[in-house]
């Protein structure tokens, strides 16, 4: 039996009741992507547009943890050490699918840049996958294991460029079918970035106040100072590049700001500075917004805009909810 063949009501047996169903799911005007909310465990859209934007009803909940696909329509997402596929998040009732011969534990999801991969990594395990095939007409494929127990620590920033695995774990590693290799020394990798055309690898140090960046990092990997605490980084959790290619956003936690840096001059563009900590910058869709945080602790969600006029907003659940 297939999943397109399962009824809904043994989907939603079998998937523990991950669908949220009903009017309350259904969402109407423009939904430029979809987050998952930590606070309510579920997925749910952003329903307007930057500045005038609000979090709609749960498509899908009692989750752990779900990463949205860059499409847009889909996710990953774990719920009692178990992963999930869910399809179709734009129709309101996504269809559920387990992955079998996933990894247990999942407790990290990373996606390629063409939403038709990810990798996903167990802290219990220090092991890491490769999911293929992710799209509506085939079911997830499952590769190998990558054994990541031989990094420094633990993995702390992990990202997946298609082909391989990179992680921060005490230093910044690729991980393929050939093995792993260190490329990077650093105390405390908080986030990773591509460049543009996938050569350069930007690595954020929230231990020494540092950006790095790795030339050529699937090649001869030479690694340079990007940028420092002399430029005002303050503790960084998050990197983006933005403006095709132009400029690296970092978000600092420690001065709670984020800086625009030109990458082909390192000069500061613009900083933001915000009333909160950010944790993390995860792009939002195809488009240009990303995520600063999670929205916990009472916290609206904000979201940094690297379009033309650069600026960050803030999404507040519904009323409601």
């Amino acid at each position: 039996m297939t999943s397109q063949t399962i009824s809904k009501t043994l989907l939603l047996a079998a998937s523990c009741a991950l669908v949220a169903l009903g009017e309350e799911s259904r969402m109407s005007g423009p939904v430029p992507g979809f987050v998952f909310h930590g606070p309510t465990r579920s997925i749910r859209p952003i329903v307007g547009v930057p500045g005038s934007a609000y979090l709609g009803a749960m498509v899908a909940q009692d989750l752990d943890d779900a990463s949205i696909s860059p499409l847009g329509k889909s996710a990953l997402a774990t719920r009692a050490g178990r992963l999930y596929f869910l399809q179709g998040l734009d129709t309101g009732e996504p269809l559920v699918t387990p992955v079998e011969g996933a990894i247990p534990g999942v407790d990290r999801i990373v996606w390629s840049r063409d939403g038709l991969s990810a990798a996903v990594y167990s802290a219990s395990s220090r092991q890491a996958q490769i999911l293929r095939s992710l799209n509506a007409s085939q079911m997830p494929g499952v590769e190998s294991l990558l054994d990541l127990s031989s990094t420094e620590s633990a993995v702390s920033a992990l990202l997946f460029d298609g082909k391989r695995l990179l992680a921060g774990a005490g230093g910044v590693y690729v991980a393929d079918a050939d093995g792993l290799k260190r490329l990077l020394q650093t105390a405390n990798p908080a986030a990773l970035a591509l460049g543009a055309g996938n050569r350069d690898l930007f690595v954020a140090d929230r231990g020494s106040n540092q950006v790095w960046m790795i030339r050529d990092y699937a090649g001869d990997a030479t690694p340079m100072l990007f940028s420092d605490e002399r430029s005002g980084l303050s503790s960084p959790v998050g990197l983006r590049v933005a403006g095709n290619g132009r400029y690296l956003l970092i978000a600092n936690s420690g001065n709670r700001s984020v800086d625009a840096v030109e990458i082909s001059t390192r000069s500061a563009l613009k900083r933001i500075d915000l009333n909160f900590a950010p944790t993390r910058i995860d792009d939002v869709g195809l488009g240009a917004l990303s995520l600063l945080n999670s929205g916990a602790n009472g916290e609206p969600l904000y979201l940094v805009d690297s379009g033309e006029d650069l600026a960050v907003y803030f999404v507040p659940a519904r009323s409601e909810e």
